[in-house]
């Protein structure tokens, strides 16, 4: 498998679970979109892999790892500074993200 190949393959097991929250409903005016849901939860999911406890520090980390988002989607305006992150996730509906989560906890843990 040439390296081309390998990365593609590790960008896809990194952003598969994007599409676990595919129904996510963004209630953001569309044509007001400067950073996309999608790039806001990878970025999210990161940084608290990373340590990230606040949205200030999940912002701190799309700083710093831009080139590394960057392999994963565009981010072609880049990350989004903390009051944003809070706003876009203010937006989201309170008892579709914990349900969405619980889906993927349990396509991840296999059949019962």
């Amino acid at each position: 498998m040439d390296i081309s190949t390998r990365d593609t393959g590790e960008i896809f097991d990194a952003t598969v679970f994007l599409h676990h929250f595919k129904d996510l409903t963004d209630a953001r005016q569309q044509a007001k979109v400067i950073y996309p849901l999608e790039e806001v939860l990878l970025l999210a999911l990161l940084a608290t892999l990373a340590g990230a406890e606040t949205f200030t520090d999940i912002a701190r980390f799309g700083e710093k790892k831009l080139a590394l988002l960057r392999r994963f989607r565009p981010f072609k305006d880049g990350t989004p500074p903390h009051d944003r992150i809070g706003d876009i996730f203010a937006t989201l509906d309170a008892e579709q993200v914990p349900a969405l989560f619980r889906r993927l906890g349990r396509v991840s843990d296999g059949p019962p």
